[in-house]
């Protein structure tokens, strides 16, 4: 997901790939990837093999970069904008340790100290991009600090930033730091044509004008894409028969997505027939022509035309069309584009053209998926490319409409294909051209009721949550809970707290988890407060196969036990305000256990009892909570006068009992006092 595509970047499959034939990109092994890397695992030696062949680095800045690292086991790399900071970093640090490096696992904005980096000789890898302005004014001299834990490790921190965060946050440690400077450009298109496989010989396109003029003062990312569109062209003239000038102009076009040829050429098609077959074919390019030619009327209609019928031979056939698209139908009747990324271009025209168009149009797309008359590989791949279109659209734009788009397709997938709308959510907030961006989305979606957002596109952001809360623990944190805190809709409710169970159940969230509970119970923000609530009210609810809370794994931890005292005596304190469907199940799943799992039984009494009255702490008894407590035990134990007392009816009136005692208002009668 990283999108500083610089000298090196060539993953395994990219989403920033353009390919000739337009056959997408599998968005699922994209997260999967961004998810390992940003939780610390080892980076793939293949990956690390596959994004090195092509970096090339002037001999004194490698040497000067392998210098600061041996003395002071700590490299900053800052630069104002693109200049390949990532693969410099995993260029020097793979001189060091070989294949064994790792992204240091760590939220935007969260504190960092490396003595909690206890692998030996490994090289890790801190990415500040994403704090933007916002580092904290101490990092220098605390990385300083750190360096002779590193040393003792016999390991290597390469810190990347912006250059400008950098300068007010290093205070007199700028021995650590290099500012990168950008590459020749002809050498890094020249490396990236002759050492990624087809090879391509650079002579030629190095010394046409149009091609150095483009590349001019380019950053590596740019440089690349200048390098994707060669090798396209290359691939697409195999029998050479284009006069190379003619290749060139393509290659410039591509990279500029052919805006100008495109507009020219609606200029002269106003005609929504031909726009609608060309926005078409753009979307289902390799599908059969009759099935291209049909699903041009289903996209006029969705886009809120009304196309006339066409009986017998009336208005233009599929040979006229495609040709007036400069396509091309193959042996076996599909329809192809013969210009480098032009379908993916037509797609981004559309979107900057008609951006009032764009939610009926990802309507539409979400119906192709469903297309009988698709190829598989083409129905399969469609979703993938439509995630692949809107990251491009997101990262070139930075105001609303950019998260609005987000919005709309997700919103559009949900009810029809659920999964891909949980990946195109996943996807969004690791890459790094978006990430920021759509994660303060989120929280701004979360927080708004079922009536302003959807419950299915809650639904699938609670689902996208659960899988980034395996990077950013408390970010997903906040967000589940607000989405707990704002709906009514059971489907989202389930979401929300099997997400949350997931998160729980990683031993190393625990903590955090009772941590961050704990902060915004006490914070003077309302909203914190009733998300802490929920978030609690949630986790209790949630039981394993045979029964057991989720919560009371470690109900025997003294430490555990007063966590759970305090969040339940939140929930009776709040009773009224909280979903009292969820609220009565939580206290079922709870007394159920006390009832049927005899380990349990005095650890849930003496938690529920303390959460009314504890007289070791409480100077007052709380009537109300006493109140809600009996409440929930009579609905969950009702009084059956007419036969003799269930086991539940004697549990409820056990922990009544107790707590009618332990009321210091009221004269102590014989006898035990559960929890005293």
């Amino acid at each position: 997901m990283d999108d500083e595509r610089d000298v090196g970047y060539k993953p395994l499959i990219s989403i920033h790939q353009r390919l000739a034939d337009n056959n997408g990109v599998n968005i699922g092994l994209q997260i999967n990837q961004a998810i390992n890397r940003l939780r610390g695992d080892l980076l793939p030696p293949e990956w690390i093999t596959e994004r090195l062949a092509t970096y090339e680095q002037p001999v004194q800045e490698k040497e000067e970069l392998h210098r600061i690292l041996t003395q002071h086991h700590v490299l900053v790399l800052h630069a104002p904008d693109h200049p390949g900071r990532y693969t410099a970093a995993l260029a020097a640090l793979h001189r060091k340790v070989g294949d064994n490096i790792r992204h240091v696992r760590r939220e935007p904005g969260e504190a960092f100290s490396a003595e909690g980096l206890e692998d030996h000789k490994t090289g890790w890898i801190l990415d500040l991009r994403d704090e933007g302005n916002r580092l904290p004014s101490g990092v220098g001299p605390a990385l300083l600090e750190d360096a002779p834990h590193l040393a003792d490790c016999g390991s290597y921190l390469a810190v990347l930033a912006a250059t400008e965060p950098w300068r007010h946050a290093s205070k007199g440690t700028d021995r650590l730091a290099h500012r990168l400077p950008l590459p020749p450009p002809e050498e890094v298109l020249r490396a990236h044509l002759e050492r990624t496989p087809p090879p391509v010989k650079s002579d030629r396109w190095i010394g046409a004008s149009e091609v150095t003029a483009g590349i001019k003062d380019g950053p590596p990312a740019k440089v690349a894409r200048w390098a994707e569109a060669i090798r396209e062209a290359e691939c697409l003239d195999l029998k050479k028969e284009k006069p190379f000038k003619d290749l060139v102009h393509e290659v410039v076009q591509a990279v500029e997505d052919w805006r100008a040829e495109l507009l020219d050429w609606h200029t002269r098609h106003e005609d929504s027939a031909h726009r609608n077959y060309l926005l078409a074919a753009a979307v289902l390019n390799g599908a059969p022509v009759e099935t291209v030619y049909g699903a041009a009327d289903t996209l006029a209609q969705a886009l809120g035309e009304s196309p006339p019928p066409r009986h017998g031979q009336q208005g233009l056939g599929v040979i006229a069309l495609t040709d007036a698209i400069d396509a091309y139908v193959t042996d076996d009747d599909t329809l192809r584009f013969r210009r480098i990324g032009y379908g993916e271009a037509v797609v981004d025209y559309f979107w900057a053209d008609r951006p009032h168009l764009i939610k009926r149009f990802t309507h539409w797309t979400a119906d192709q998926t469903g297309n009988k008359d698709l190829p598989d590989d083409v129905a399969n791949q469609l979703a993938d490319r439509v995630t692949t279109w809107a990251l491009q659209y997101m990262r070139a734009k930075h105001g609303r409409r950019a998260t609005q788009l987000l919005r709309d397709i997700a919103g559009q997938w949900s009810t029809s294909l659920p999964e891909q709308a949980r990946d195109l959510l996943t996807v969004a907030a690791v890459d790094t051209g978006t990430g920021r961006r759509v994660r303060d989305a989120y929280l701004a979606w979360a927080r708004r009721s079922d009536r302003d957002v959807p419950p299915r596109l809650k639904t699938a952001l609670a689902r996208a949550c659960e899988r980034l809360a395996d990077v950013y623990p408390t970010m997903m944190l906040l967000r589940l809970t607000e989405l707990a805190a704002h709906t009514e809709d059971e489907d989202v409710t389930d979401a929300v707290g099997h997400a949350l169970t997931v998160l729980w159940d990683q031993p190393t969230s625990r903590s955090e988890i009772q941590d961050q509970l704990d902060d915004w119970s006490r914070s003077p923000e309302a909203g914190r407060r009733t998300a802490a609530h929920h978030a609690f009210l949630h986790l209790a609810a949630r039981t394993t196969e045979d029964g057991r809370p989720v919560l009371l794994v470690a109900a025997h931890e003294d430490k555990s036990q007063a966590w759970q005292t305090a969040r339940w005596r939140d929930l009776l304190l709040h009773y009224r305000t909280l979903p009292g469907p969820l609220l009565q199940q939580a206290l079922n799943a709870w007394m159920n256990a006390a009832a049927s799992l005899p380990d349990l039984q005095e650890p849930v009494l003496t938690i529920l009892q303390h959460a009314v009255y504890q007289s070791q702490t409480d100077t007052v008894y709380a009537a109300d909570r006493y109140l809600a407590l009996s409440h929930l035990l009579f609905a969950w134990a009702p009084v059956q006068s007419l036969h003799p007392p269930s086991e539940q009816e004697v549990l409820r009136d056990r922990l009544l009992l107790a707590l009618r005692q332990a009321d210091p208002a009221v004269p102590a009668p014989d006898g035990h006092v559960l929890g005293s």
